[in-house]
């Protein structure tokens, strides 16, 4: 949960950091065969290290290096309810803080101090929209990342479904999906992360909002792990199915006022069980 008065006393050493090579096998699960071009190239990086006159913590680069350039993974694909990671070119320093992601259709900002960048996974504060006081999000960087990415990819993919689920009920997920990475490199984050490469499925679990949500390639994947794990899937559909409220097509802008209200809720200390009283329309 966000929350003031945490204080960074240092990198994690003893955690695993992201890494290239667990994005790449990300992105070939979900978007096939992983290219060059999907990264930038380490003089894009440099230069914007250069510009700011900082060094980039070595999560931060892993993900630039493996998925700088690729529209989804950075948010750029027009999905609803994704990040959006900034390009090495457009990081800046606002606030006293390095910028480095933002999230589409909102003005919710996700930093890390500068006095923190030279370490390798460090700390990331978050804040609902410019000029608001930081809050500390994720422990480490690479947590953050490792299920932003989860979260681009899942909501990229054409079949998908969620269900309501307990924490310690992710018990019946783990053998069948395994963690992204390793569960280790979840440490100190929100969410959790999960692919399996052989039926092309992600998933991403909501800590704040006990809501997994899996995307797959193709629909029997999702029908197969419903029948296997038990779990109580719902709308195992095609992503480019219109999404319905009172029996008629969603409004326009609906669905993003309904997920800003449900997916942002730490932001504001408010649990998702409060804003369904206080707001059920927008459920």
């Amino acid at each position: 949960m966000v929350g003031g008065g945490e204080v960074n006393v240092g990198p994690a050493r003893a955690l695993p950091v992201l890494g290239t090579d667990v994005l790449r096998n990300l992105m070939s699960t979900t978007f096939g065969a992983w290219t060059p071009n999907d990264g930038c190239d380490d003089d894009e990086i440099t230069a914007a290290e250069d510009r700011l006159g900082i060094s980039l913590p070595d999560a931060l680069r892993d993900y630039y290096t493996a998925a700088g350039r690729h529209p989804e993974l950075m948010g750029m694909g027009g999905h609803e309810h994704t990040f959006r990671l900034n390009a090495p070119r457009h990081l800046s320093i606002e606030d006293g803080h390095l910028v480095f992601c933002g999230e589409n259709q909102w003005p919710t900002q996700w930093s890390v101090r500068p006095d923190d960048v030279g370490w390798p996974d460090p700390r990331v504060h978050g804040r609902a929209e410019p000029g608001e006081k930081w809050y500390s999000e994720a422990r480490r960087l690479s947590a953050f990342l490792i299920n932003v990415a989860a979260r681009q990819a899942v909501r990229a993919l054409p079949y998908q479904a969620t269900c309501l689920l307990r924490e310690d009920q992710l018990e019946s997920v783990e053998p069948l999906l395994g963690y992204i990475g390793s569960r280790a490199m979840h440490q100190g984050g929100h969410w959790l992360g999960f692919v399996d490469r052989s039926s092309r499925m992600v998933a991403h679990y909501s800590r704040n909002t006990s809501t997994l949500r899996i995307g797959a390639v193709a629909p029997n994947a999702l029908e197969s792990l419903r029948e296997r794990s038990g779990l109580p899937l719902r709308g195992a559909r095609s992503r480019q199915t219109m999404p319905r409220w009172n029996g008629r097509p969603a409004p326009h802008g609906f669905l993003q006022r309904r997920a800003r209200v449900r997916d942002r809720c730490h932001v504001h200390r408010t649990t998702a069980a409060q804003l369904r009283r206080c707001l059920p329309s927008l459920w």
